[in-house]
């Protein structure tokens, strides 16, 4: 490295520093670059008897370090799969939201340390994890019972880590890399998404409209339920809401937040997902009539509420007490169980059969990509493919 470069690396404050014993040193803070294995600021602290010394001890410093390959990383010392699992899980953990959190941690602790935890990092081989994939997908694919039908988040989750270990230099590559991932023909099989068909849907706002009114917890749900097909929104952005969310008088809901399973406000999902949903007048009227109703109710308990969807209990309401409540329903009703997620399903369904683009679709429903929704969706659309018939009958007709 040429000397102008080095000196300019120098640069520092030299502090004189007087010891118990009366001694004077100097010390001082340098920056030595980015670190290239960790991408992080790289700094050391230099203690010499004079200026002029600290000055080269200084130097000295910058020239180890990039020999070094400008990084401070040693070779690690991690022996086991289980003890690299669980460092890249502390550095993960702290990346990504609560609701990740919680998944990521399942897959983990469910699949990934049960089948890779107790090899040692050096035998770990291409072949072995080969071997250990092709197994999880032939228990899925023969449907055998207590198989995970998503093997192939097993295979992705291994891989970072594997590749977490390359950086540390505890192994000198990935093993997973090549890993040739087996096709899932239950995956392909299963039915992709529940939803109410048309005949569903009425009988189940038919049961909605008979439920007793009076009674605030029935008006609560059938609110709950009505706003959830009006606007294909997920269930814990639903229940984030709050009534400065929602412009009456321009029927329009704008999601900026959900909760995650700890019953906290996060931001949304992904950035797609804060949108603007314009809602309908009938869902409107729904809503103006359940805030006079719910700002009555917590008058009763000297509250006011904030909240669309509140308890008067806790902060924000929580979903699973709200699904316990919703299977209950829909038993009486005599309709699918298709969860509250069925409800944004078959909302994107009406809407599809009802002639909306995809791309018009993505936006309301939050979608990152336009090829998600068309992968979840286009399925459904089995009425707009008929309705393309007549189309296409209709323009013949005209030529």
């Amino acid at each position: 490295m040429p000397a102008d470069e080095l000196e300019r690396f120098s640069i520092m404050n030299i502090t004189e520093y007087k010891k118990k014993d009366g001694t004077i040193v100097y010390r001082a803070n340098i920056y030595l670059g980015i670190d290239q294995v960790t991408g992080k600021d790289v700094k050391t602290s230099i203690t010499a008897r004079t200026r002029k010394e600290v000055k080269q001890k200084a130097k000295e410093a910058e020239i180890d370090f990039i020999q070094n390959g400008s990084t401070r990383f040693k070779e690690a010392t991690i022996k086991t799969y289980k003890e690299l699992a669980e460092l890249w899980w502390e550095s993960y953990k702290h990346t990504v939201k609560p609701n990740t959190q919680g998944n990521m941690s399942k897959i983990l602790n469910k699949h990934i340390l049960p089948l890779f935890g107790g090899y040692k990092l050096d035998k770990l081989t291409t072949p072995l994890i080969q071997n250990i994939i092709n197994k999880l997908a032939g228990k899925t694919n023969n449907g055998e019972q207590g198989a995970y039908l998503h093997y192939e988040k097993i295979h992705t989750v291994n891989k970072r880590i594997l590749q977490y270990g390359v950086v540390m230099k505890a192994i000198p590559f990935n093993p997973a890399r090549e890993i040739i991932l087996p096709r899932n023909t239950q995956k392909e099989k299963r039915q992709k998404i529940k939803h109410f068909d048309n005949i569903e849907l009425k009988t189940f706002l038919d049961y909605l409209d008979n439920l007793d009114s009076d009674r605030y917890r029935y008006f609560y749900e059938k609110t709950l339920y009505n706003f959830l097909l009006a606007t294909g929104c997920r269930i814990n952005e639903a229940l984030a809401l709050e009534w400065s969310d929602i412009d009456l008088d321009n029927a329009v809901v704008h999601v900026t937040k959900t909760l995650n399973r700890m019953q906290e406000v996060n931001s949304p999902k992904s950035k797609s997902s804060y949108r603007d949903i314009d809602i309908d007048p009938k869902t409107v009227t729904i809503l103006k009539q359940y805030k006079r109703r719910q700002t009555q109710e917590a008058w009763k308990i000297g509250q006011t509420e904030k909240v669309v969807f509140s308890d008067f209990i806790h902060e924000y309401p929580n979903n699973s007490t709200l699904f316990t409540r919703l299977k209950t329903h829909f038993k009486r009703a005599k309709v699918p169980n298709i969860g509250f997620h069925g409800f944004r399903h078959t909302h994107a369904s009406l809407l599809l059969n009802a002639g909306m683009p995809y791309k018009e679709l993505q936006h309301r429903l939050g979608h990152a990509t336009l090829s998600m929704t068309m992968d979840t969706y286009s399925h459904l659309s089995k009425e707009s493919a008929k309705k393309a018939v007549s189309f296409y009958e209709t323009a013949l007709g005209s030529l």
